[in-house]
């Protein structure tokens, strides 16, 4: 394992389709297998970012097979933002979420090197959208868990910048 990343898996370079969808199968794959509620993620996550349908089992037989796979489309700012969004809601949304799908939600925050203010504003955005659909006597319900989520994702989040040298950037080989 190189310093500074957690996994030879974990992409370093250009943020692309294929290294975010990569990226999160490995995490989804690190105890050797991948639940129901793990394989909804990467199903989701496969819709965000539009793969063509043979991608994600060529990424998965690349990942058992220890190999990485590189290309893809670059994905924009905005991309980014929206697939962190779309994963946070179906991870919380999800009845039986676990740590590691609030681990890959954290991971994707990394990834895409979504700043506090940026996931504020996410957050603020998928608040705002639940509010909207939730039953008014329901929501005070839904929000402390949504509140509690996003306190999960944090630590998590934390935890994965914590394990970067003082002061290193994403990919340092230092």
């Amino acid at each position: 394992m190189r310093r500074g990343v957690p996994s030879p898996f974990v992409p370093t370079d250009a943020i692309t389709d294929i290294s975010t969808f990569q990226g999160v199968v490995s995490i989804v794959l690190k105890d050797g297998q991948i639940t129901r509620e793990e394989k909804r993620l990467v199903i989701k996550l496969a819709s965000l970012l539009n793969l063509d349908e043979a991608v994600p089992k060529r990424v998965y037989d690349a990942i058992i097979a220890g190999e990485k796979l590189d290309g893809g489309d670059e994905i924009g700012r905005t991309k980014c933002l929206e697939v962190y969004a779309g994963m946070f809601q179906t991870a919380y949304l999800n009845a039986s979420i676990s740590e590691d799908e609030y681990l890959v939600v954290a991971y994707l925050r990394y990834h895409f090197d979504i700043t506090d203010d940026e996931n504020e504003l996410v957050m603020n955005d998928i608040h705002a959208e639940m509010e909207e659909h939730v039953e008014k006597n329901r929501f005070q319900v839904v929000e402390k868990g949504f509140d509690q989520a996003k306190d999960i994702v944090d630590g998590l989040f934390n935890r994965i910048r914590s394990i970067l040298p003082e002061g290193g950037a994403k990919g340092d080989d230092e």
